[in-house]
């Protein structure tokens, strides 16, 4: 039991040990894609009549929904590693294959949650006083961006087992990052959506980011129109578990055959 345990925390080690390689120079991207962001839509965008709050709105959906754009880029990397068989390095320790998958999504979570919780600062400056905290909930925010993060750990491994010609990755941007992105309530809030349409609302809980990005929204900025906060975390650990089975099952089916 201590050697599986060493053999899953050493793996997650690992991973984390490579990010710190890359986290200044991902660190600055991020930075820099979001503050043109929060910078547009917080203040550039007032003056055609957007909401002086809107740049809070779009501050907290970034931070909800950071973990996505990092998908693409983890599933390459792991496919690569299965295609190369140099996930073999992983297989041969004294360990399940299903709790090596598992290992590598908990670390991706980690890492996506240390670049992530360094956008809020830097929010927080930009906005400075068109950043209402008075409704922030710092017990509520730190479980849905956790649950949050974890979820986005286990899609990126189902995104990977997805892949299986790296040279046609794209296709995981036109059907499904960009969908997803699109209809996850960063620009709007579900309520508003209800308002204009019951059926094109009640269509937005298939998309797990949804839950990740109205609960955030609960924590930060109050519950107000937003979708009850319990209820998504809940959604949210119900995704968890049907992306971890389905990815890890796919996995080991596909290394059956290599």
């Amino acid at each position: 039991m201590i050697s599986n345990m060493r053999c899953f925390l050493e793996i997650i080690r690992k991973e984390i040990y490579l990010f710190f390689k890359e986290f200044i120079s991902r660190f600055i991207d991020i930075s820099i894609i979001l503050a043109t962001n929060v910078i547009v839509f917080g203040y550039l965008m007032a003056g055609v009549g957007i909401k002086v709050n809107y740049g809070s709105i779009i501050l907290v959906g970034a931070i909800a929904s950071f973990g996505l754009f990092e998908t693409i880029g983890k599933a390459t990397y792991l496919a690569q590693d299965v295609t190369d068989k140099k996930i073999s390095n992983f297989l041969i320790l004294p360990i399940s294959s299903s709790y090596v998958f598992i290992a590598i999504a908990i670390s991706w979570a980690i890492c996506t949650s240390m670049l992530s919780l360094c956008l809020f600062p830097i929010g927080k400056l930009i906005l400075w006083n068109n950043l209402d905290l008075s409704n922030f909930s710092f017990f509520k925010f730190i479980l849905i961006f956790s649950t949050g993060n974890l979820f986005y750990g286990f899609f990126s491994l189902w995104i990977s087992s997805l892949v299986m010609n790296l040279r046609n990755v794209s296709w995981l941007w036109c059907r499904i990052i960009n969908p997803l992105f699109m209809f996850c309530g960063y620009y709007y809030s579900w309520r508003a959506v209800y308002n204009l349409s019951h059926l094109i609302a009640y269509f937005h809980f298939v998309n797990p980011l949804l839950y990740i990005l109205e609960a955030t929204k609960a924590s930060v900025l109050g519950q107000g129109e937003y979708l009850p906060f319990w209820i998504c975390c809940c959604m949210l650990w119900l995704f968890i578990g049907i992306f971890a089975f389905d990815a890890v099952r796919r996995f080991r089916k596909r290394l059956d055959f290599i």
